[in-house]
């Protein structure tokens, strides 16, 4: 009996033709394999086209919280609250207009008057100026002023109004328009406005008197003159005749100005 390699012993049995069972079994796996990934993308295709529609489940999404830290603050800050705004609309306050320097309600004049109204006995008179001459009197030399006609009379030389001094008009009673005849019945407390153009300057009556003028000696006239001088204070001097039948005695008739007037 030959014997034989083992190699040849291998060689034999290659020849020998056995049933092709892994062919079989290659065929089956690819054909379950390829079921199996049909199957899959048929179900991925449908997953997704639901998700296109519809969107995550909130209710059955699983979400996996992240671990929180647990933070130690190392001190503890002060707060102090702001209070917020009233809800109701603010009052707002106006700002303050600053008041403006008040002008003087009797500025000094730089005029004589050029008017004259005394309500209570219904005069409203133009005034001009008037001034005085010298002429003999018994004897002597004596200065006499001019008495405007249709007019009431400022002395020149008198205070303007509203300055320090004595403002003098006078006026006739009887003649030549009459335009004093009632500033014999004025009492204290009566006014007597005056204007300087525009400007308005008030007095009121403080006192009135009634003097003998005619048929006395100088010295008494000299006495009736100054009520018509010069004054350290601020006056209004109003001078007629009286009766009105005769011109034996002057008026005077002296007013204050009221300061707290405009």
């Amino acid at each position: 009996m030959a014997s034989c390699t083992p190699t040849e012993k291998y060689q034999h049995a290659q020849l020998t033709p056995l049933p092709d069972t892994r062919r079989h079994r290659s065929l089956l796996m690819g054909g379950l394999v390829g079921g199996l990934a049909l199957l899959l993308l048929g179900l991925g295709i449908a997953v997704a086209y639901r998700g296109l529609q519809e969107g995550p489940d909130p209710v059955n999404s699983s979400v996996v919280p992240s671990p929180t830290a647990t933070l130690t603050p190392t001190s503890t800050p002060t707060f102090t609250p702001t209070p917020l705004p009233p809800t109701a609309t603010p009052t707002l306050t106006p700002t303050p207009t600053p008041t403006p320097t008040p002008t003087p309600a009797r500025p000094p004049a730089n005029s004589p008057p050029t008017r004259i109204v005394i309500p209570k006995i219904g005069v409203d008179s133009k005034v001009v100026e008037v001034t005085w001459r010298v002429e003999e009197q018994d004897g002597q030399l004596v200065s006499v002023w001019d008495v405007a006609d249709y007019a009431a009379g400022f002395h020149r030389g008198s205070a303007y109004p509203g300055h320090i001094g004595n403002t003098v008009i006078s006026g006739h009673h009887n003649i030549k328009g009459e335009v004093f005849r009632y500033v014999v019945d004025l009492e204290p407390g009566d006014e007597v406005i005056l204007y300087v153009g525009e400007v308005v300057y008030r007095y009121a009556v403080e006192e009135k008197l009634i003097l003998p003028d005619k048929y006395v000696s100088a010295d008494q006239k000299r006495e009736n003159g100054k009520w018509i001088r010069h004054f350290p204070d601020e006056r209004l001097t109003l001078v007629t005749c009286w009766p009105y039948t005769n011109n034996t005695h002057r008026v005077i008739v002296i007013a204050e100005p009221l300061l707290d007037e405009g």
